[in-house]
């Protein structure tokens, strides 16, 4: 195992243990824990309960492939920001909170990158709260970067790379110690956050979001398909 002091909050490692490929082979997508958050009009959010998403749900920005199970977010270029956001996103979001102290909990996700905006930025995966994220996953060119917000600061780490075929598999883990792992295509990056960063209720999101300057317009669009998709929260 190599390791080395990436800053003072966290430490970086890379780690060998079970391989993508299996991990990929194990993850089927489950979307009955998630609603569907995705744009409606020009200036609103529309939210679809996993309930309708079982039942067949489809739109513009979600599809669910019936013989395989994986599902597919879709972006448009030309929605305007909403609530906050900065750039046009679809995402699932965790169905119930929680909090950092209660328990272990995870989210794993397999997916492949269908569709990447012009500025070579996208955005798959979030931890996060009513006050904001704490911890984002994002593709830039060829690497995945983490913002990781420590309650006082954020700062940006690569967790790992992106496989030649466009596929990522990541995985975000807390521990009631506030202690967060992010495993992406192999490698695992240990985070220790101070209580600051943890007392907030918390829940996963799964996304395909643009980020920062994008052209307007329907082509410049974002498209992620997860393959695996599943959250689990160890019994207390």
């Amino acid at each position: 195992m190599l390791s080395r002091l990436a800053a003072p909050l966290f430490c970086l490692a890379a780690v060998t243990g079970a391989s993508a490929q299996a991990m990929d082979n194990r993850l089927s997508a489950d979307i009955s824990s998630f609603t569907l958050q995705e744009p409606s009009g020009q200036l609103s959010l529309h939210l679809v309960p996993s309930s309708t998403l079982i039942s067949g749900y489809s739109s513009p920005f979600y599809s669910r492939n019936p013989q395989t199970g994986s599902i597919t977010l879709h972006t448009d270029g030309l929605q305007p920001p909403v609530r906050g956001t900065i750039a046009p996103e679809t995402l699932l979001r965790e169905n119930s909170a929680w909090y950092f102290q209660q328990t272990s909990s995870d989210l794993e996700a397999a997916l492949h990158i269908d569709r990447i905006p012009k500025n070579g930025r996208i955005t798959i995966g979030r931890l996060t709260s009513q006050q904001g994220a704490i911890a984002e996953l994002r593709v830039e060119g060829d690497r995945v970067l983490a913002i990781v917000n420590n309650g006082a600061s954020a700062q940006n780490v690569v967790v790992g790379t992106v496989y030649p075929q466009q596929t990522v598999l990541y995985s975000i883990h807390t521990t009631p110690n506030g202690l967060l792992l992010i495993s992406v295509n192999g490698t695992t990056n240990h985070f220790s956050l101070p209580s600051a960063a943890t007392t907030q209720a918390l829940w996963f999101e799964a996304i395909a979001g643009e980020q920062g300057f994008h052209r307007p317009s329907h082509s410049d669009a974002a498209r992620v398909t997860f393959t695996g998709l599943q959250v689990h929260h160890q019994a207390a």
